[in-house]
């Protein structure tokens, strides 16, 4: 169910050209009514073998115990612990060997990889460095603890237990799990199917720094690209795009401000539903958001920088959402002082960007004048509330880095 859109003001959903904004919807305005689009997509079942990186959708139960039987942890001679104390290089023990398929006999030995079962009354594992075969006997010159180089039946995963959460992103160790436990195929969440449309450039030289940039970015949080629309620069192109079937999320870069061919809230209002204009951040004021029957569409600026911090807060949380995936920033954080001044607007929330300078943060530019050359200098950003003018040197504040 979505947001109720009457509780959105009509004049969010005026025509700006030539005219400017003459009002934004709040950054938590639009995060709520993008959430409420963003409902976790349908399971499917897959190979385990393909699913590194897919959000797990289901419990995994292990319907056996990992090891099945108590194990030789490492390499060495299996022996019974307690028959090994008070040796050493001046008292070395002297044990006879044996095979490792039958039950251990009292002072004896028997050669064990790792991996390989225990013969029974083996409770240690000796290592190489603690004892000499020297033909059929082993001169042990140490002794070793009970349970030292053991694997107990379960010591890695006791049947009945789920040993995978449920909504992690399943690692390249999780799958040698899975292969353990004999599981071949497993449950996961659907990959959000994403439309990118290409609405720009409008200025010379800048290529499709825009799509090239949301192309990796909808990889980073989980989606795939089902098509892209480039050069879509006119209404009629920009509203065919944002009405074909077959996404579940369509991102249109390009064409949001208020210069006269900015048409693309006036082509999604069109083919569906424009449900706000506008959000007071920056970069990214002309952010929209809206509906094209069921399928959410997230109008970024085309402006690369503005296009980026409108992806990470708006279509980058719808994405990584509806995969099953936490939706909040997918940085790693960390708490510096301000270097110098972080200089804000009160009403809006600020990216700025930032660098690291030994234990501080440093601005890496203006908002109003930073762009690709500047995120390439940056090592993160800061968020800057929409209720203050900045943070003053020495203040702490949160860097969320791109490293």
């Amino acid at each position: 169910m979505s947001l109720d859109q009457t509780r959105l003001p009509q004049r969010r959903r005026e025509d700006v050209r030539l005219r400017g904004f003459s009002s934004r919807a709040s950054v938590e305005e639009a995060t709520a009514w993008l959430d409420a689009q963003g409902e976790r997509l349908s399971t499917e079942v897959i190979a385990a073998s393909e699913a590194a990186g897919r959000i797990l959708a289901g419990p995994i139960q292990a319907v056996g115990n990992v090891p099945a039987a108590g194990s030789a942890g490492e390499d060495g001679y299996a022996i019974r612990s307690r028959e090994t104390i008070g040796a050493g290089m001046y008292n070395p023990l002297r044990f006879a060997l044996q095979a490792a398929d039958s039950a251990l006999r009292p002072a004896t030995a028997a050669l064990v990889a790792a991996g390989a079962p225990l013969p029974m009354g083996a409770d240690a594992v000796l290592p190489f460095s603690a004892g000499q075969a020297d033909g059929a006997y082993l001169e042990v010159t140490g002794a070793v603890a009970e349970g030292v180089g053991v694997e107990d039946e379960g010591q890695e995963v006791r049947a009945g237990t789920t040993p995978i959460a449920t909504g992690r992103a399943l690692r390249a160790e999780d799958l040698g799990l899975l292969a353990s436990l004999g599981l071949e195929r497993v449950p996961v969440t659907r990959r959000p199917r994403v439309r990118l449309v290409i609405a720009g450039p409008k200025g010379v030289g800048r290529g499709d720094a825009d799509g090239a940039m949301l192309e990796a970015l909808v990889a980073r949080d989980g989606g795939i690209v089902e098509a892209v629309v480039r050069g879509a620069g006119a209404r009629e192109a920009i509203a065919a795009a944002v009405a074909g079937a077959g996404a579940d999320v369509i991102l249109v870069a390009g064409r949001t401000g208020t210069g006269p061919d900015d048409e693309a809230p006036l082509a999604l209002a069109g083919v569906g539903d424009l449900a706000f204009h506008g959000v007071a951040l920056r970069p990214g004021g002309s952010t929209g958001m809206g509906l094209a029957g069921a399928v959410p569409v997230v109008l970024l600026p085309g402006a690369p920088l503005a296009c980026l911090c409108a992806y990470e807060l708006f279509g980058g949380r719808l994405i990584r959402r509806l995969g099953g995936r936490d939706p909040r920033l997918p940085h790693t954080v960390q708490e510096v002082e301000v270097g110098s001044k972080i200089v804000s607007a009160v009403g809006l929330v600020e990216v700025c960007l930032v660098r690291r300078v030994g234990a501080r943060a440093e601005p890496v530019g203006s908002a109003e004048q930073a762009g690709l050359g500047s995120l390439a200098r940056a090592d993160g950003f800061v968020l800057v509330p929409a209720s203050l003018e900045g943070h003053a040197p020495g203040a702490r504040v949160t860097v969320y880095l791109y490293e």
